[in-house]
């Protein structure tokens, strides 16, 4: 019985150490994403005609100051607009390089509202 209990507590805490970990990692994550997309927005010229809503996710692996890898992803099917804009996201996340205090892969969201708020900042 002594034993069984001190596999469970191990395993416990094994598990408790990678969740802290995770969590680190995803916050860590985010905050590397705020940098990206607040540095990227100085950058950024998107085409005009706007829909009323459009949703990116950005990955990025910064490496060294400059993306390594980035990839723009549609959270449904694109628009014509939204297709003319995901090139420009991603010129405009490696024209406004160096991210030199970040480093590792990092994901964010570019929304309408955020470039609103963002370009009023």
């Amino acid at each position: 019985m002594h034993f069984l209990t001190k596999t469970f507590l191990y395993c416990a805490l094994i598990a408790s150490v990678a969740l802290a970990m995770k969590v680190t990692s995803a916050a860590a994550s985010e905050d590397g994403g705020n940098i990206v997309f607040n540095q990227m927005l100085r950058c950024l010229k998107l085409p005009a005609d706007a829909p009323s809503a459009y949703n990116f996710l950005i990955v990025a692996v910064i490496k060294d100051g400059s993306a390594d890898f980035l990839s723009v992803n549609f959270r449904t099917p694109p628009s014509e607009w939204e297709k003319t804009a995901a090139p420009l996201i991603a010129d405009a996340i490696t024209q406004c390089e160096p991210y030199n205090s970040i480093s590792g892969r990092t994901e964010f969201s570019i929304t309408r509202e955020l470039v609103e708020a963002g370009s009023k900042n």
